[in-house]
């Protein structure tokens, strides 16, 4: 999650710098426009002023999951970004036409073709995406000639800069691609993703580049020095604050849902307490049925298995055994025709011979995967006289994680020692759940099943990032013999911050407008002071 998170706040970042830098070209054709006035530095000023104000558009946008949330409604906020970065761009072509090369008249004048796209696409922001590269690298081509047939040398820099921002709206692309079936192809272009990142790397090169241009100029004038010293500041103590806050945001939502965790995952304990009481109230019953009392005092069979086999249906006991004193098998209800076998040394069975009523968690292997059960054994009593034992039984299978999802909301699971054994998890099909497969981290397993104390924290489940709490499961020796586990997927915290860190967004970049305002008010009023 924070790895996300970080991500979020860079892309914050480079796009309201961006802003910043893109604004300071502004200013340095508007300061031109107010010697010369020319109707063309006004045009490229506008276009300036409006690829600024793009990229504190698109600083709010959120990249993540967290995206379920916008201010601007849906498709709102993409669409005002997308017009704002075509008509700034189509502004400075504009101008840069317009404008004459100052160097060999003789040459022809370049002529342009408007090609109608081919593709229809549903959305305007969609087919902004494909504008930008080529309006993009249309105005670096413009600036490269400028500065490499005329005498504009200067302006190779800032040729360099749009043919890199062109590069970057190539790997902009990558959102059009998201709706593929294909794995691979949606991990290279999802958010934060490699592509992602080449994306605004470039867009880092791209201010970098900028910056040291246009610095350059803006300098050579006290009054702008003041005024972008005082912007530069202002964005960046806004930017330092809203991060921070965001930061601190996100752990304490992180740590309210780890306390929650830790809270819910007892809710699976108790229910793992309930069907202990359940079966041994259910054994107990058993134990004081006149036929299962009689036939054992008796030391008869007769009538004692179809008792055990509608005890079994009654109370849908996934087994029922009734041992004689000695511990021998005399009725299953789950299987009629295996008797006679010894269950003496069973944990359970020999507890309830020695004339207790106990219950356990109880562990075997499975076909697939290990069986969780919880076993609960009473002695039968005729009189004071103990004749023998039962013992009842109940899987914690996958009806029950749903049972507690359907009642949480709470993604389940329970393991026998660290192999996953029931689990309301699914596989990226969303039908098929991972049962058999084991739970390798050191930390969980030292801490849960080596020392027996419960564990809170961040683990990756299948690849996918969860907030997690477990618990050890124990038997009758108080042994660890698994663990209970509640989560919730990293992503759904993302989303219940997003609103807020979307809002936090919007707020900071209103305030560095105003800032930035003020900065020119105070950085004027100095240099009046001074003169």
């Amino acid at each position: 999650m924070w790895y996300q998170f970080y991500l979020e706040q860079i892309h914050f970042s480079l796009n309201v710098f961006a802003f910043l830098i893109f604004f300071a070209v502004f200013w340095l054709y508007f300061d031109a426009w107010q010697a010369r006035h020319r109707r063309v530095l006004s045009i490229r000023f506008t276009g300036y002023l409006v690829l600024s104000l793009s990229f504190l558009v698109h600083a709010t946008r959120m990249e993540s999951a967290m995206a379920h949330f916008s201010l601007f409604g849906g498709i709102a906020q993409p669409m005002l970004m997308t017009v704002g970065i075509i008509i700034g761009y189509i502004l400075i072509i504009i101008s840069l036409i317009l404008d004459p090369i100052e160097d060999q008249p003789e040459r022809t004048s370049v002529q342009f073709s408007f090609i109608a796209l081919g593709p229809y696409f549903s959305s305007i922001a969609e087919t902004g995406l494909l504008t930008f590269p080529i309006l993009a690298g249309v105005i670096g081509w413009l600036l490269l000639k400028r500065a490499t047939i005329g005498l504009e040398d200067h302006l190779k820099p800032l040729a360099i800069v749009f043919l890199l921002l062109a590069a970057k709206s190539v790997f902009g692309l990558a959102p059009l691609l998201r709706s593929t079936g294909n794995i691979d192809i949606y991990n290279l272009v999802a958010p934060f993703g490699i592509i992602w990142i080449i994306e605004h790397f470039l867009l880092l090169v791209a201010i970098i580049v900028l910056q040291r241009w246009v610095f350059a100029y803006l300098f050579k004038r006290f009054e702008t020095q003041l005024f972008i010293i005082f912007a530069s500041l202002t964005v960046c103590i806004y930017i330092i604050t809203t991060v921070t806050f965001t930061g601190l945001l996100i752990k304490n939502i992180q740590d309210e849902v780890l306390s929650e965790l830790s809270t819910n995952v007892r809710v699976i304990q108790y229910g793992v307490e309930m069907k202990k009481q359940e079966t041994l109230s259910d054994a107990q019953l058993l134990a004081q049925n006149p036929v299962v009392v009689s036939a054992l005092d008796q030391k008869s069979r007769i009538g004692i298995s179809d008792v055990a086999a509608a005890f079994l249906l009654s109370k849908n006991q996934n087994m029922v055994v009734i041992t004689n004193d000695a511990g021998q098998v005399i009725a299953r209800g789950e299987d009629r025709e295996r008797l006679g076998d010894a269950l003496s040394n069973d944990p359970l069975v020999k507890r309830a011979l020695l004339g207790e009523t106990v219950s356990s968690i109880v562990t075997k292997e499975g076909v697939i995967a290990p069986e969780i059960s919880v076993r609960s054994a009473t002695p039968v009593r005729s009189g004071t006289k103990l004749v023998g034992v039962v013992m009842t039984g109940v899987r914690l299978d996958t009806a029950f994680v749903d049972g507690i999802k359907k009642g949480t909301g709470l993604e389940s699971s329970l393991y026998a020692d660290n192999q996953l054994s029931a689990t309301t998890l699914t596989t990226n099909d969303g039908e098929t759940r991972p049962i058999g497969i084991k739970e390798n981290s050191g930390e969980i397993k030292n801490t849960v099943l080596q020392k027996g104390l419960s564990y809170v924290g961040g683990i990756n489940f299948l690849n996918r990032p969860y907030f997690a709490a477990f618990l050890p499961m124990k038997d009758i020796d108080n042994t660890t013999v698994g663990m209970l586990f509640i989560g919730r997927p990293q992503v759904s915290v993302l989303q219940t911050a997003g609103k807020s860190i979307e809002l936090t967004f919007f707020v900071a970049i209103i305030f560095i407008i105003i800032a930035v305002g003020l900065s020119y008010v105070v950085s004027q009023y100095l240099t009046n002071q001074m003169q």
